[in-house]
């Protein structure tokens, strides 16, 4: 039987992210079916603007530019 793994994570600068890739990159790497799901951004664009690692990583992970 074929281990299923769900890997979800919100991450705003892009680190937790680099541990969920990995995490999943792992667990694949044995045979697992594996699904790497990110949280819907919620703060506002003035508090991620605040923050320029933030504002990047939000944009490359999907969200607005």
């Amino acid at each position: 039987m074929t281990a299923k793994i769900a890997v979800i994570y919100y991450s705003a600068t892009g680190s937790v992210h680099a541990l969920a890739q990995a995490l999943a990159e792992g667990a694949a790497s044995t045979g697992a079916e594996v699904r790497l799901r990110r949280v819907a951004e919620l703060a506002p664009d003035s508090a991620i603007d605040q923050n320029p690692r933030w504002r990047q990583h939000a944009y490359a992970a999907g969200g607005n530019p």
